[in-house]
């Protein structure tokens, strides 16, 4: 089970790309503890394109997640 913690970071990755130490949009900044918590779950990878920061992104797990969160409200 997802804390809501955990569960908020799944949906902001799920709506769009973000680094793991992006400051730009402090209502976007990602706590590794979540992120770390999500990986472990497989919900989440860190995918890094050269030269670059790792990026999250959403597993197939993990858009599955959201699609049954969505289907709650």
């Amino acid at each position: 089970m997802l804390s809501p913690h955990e569960l908020a970071t799944l949906m902001l990755i799920g709506n769009g790309p973000q680094t793991r130490n992006d400051t730009t949009a402090a209502s976007r900044e990602i706590d590794p503890v979540d992120l770390d918590a999500l990986i472990n779950h497989e919900l989440v990878v860190l995918q890094s394109e050269q030269g670059k920061r790792p990026c999250p992104q959403i597993t197939a797990h993990g858009r599955s997640m959201l699609a049954a969160v969505g289907r709650m409200g």
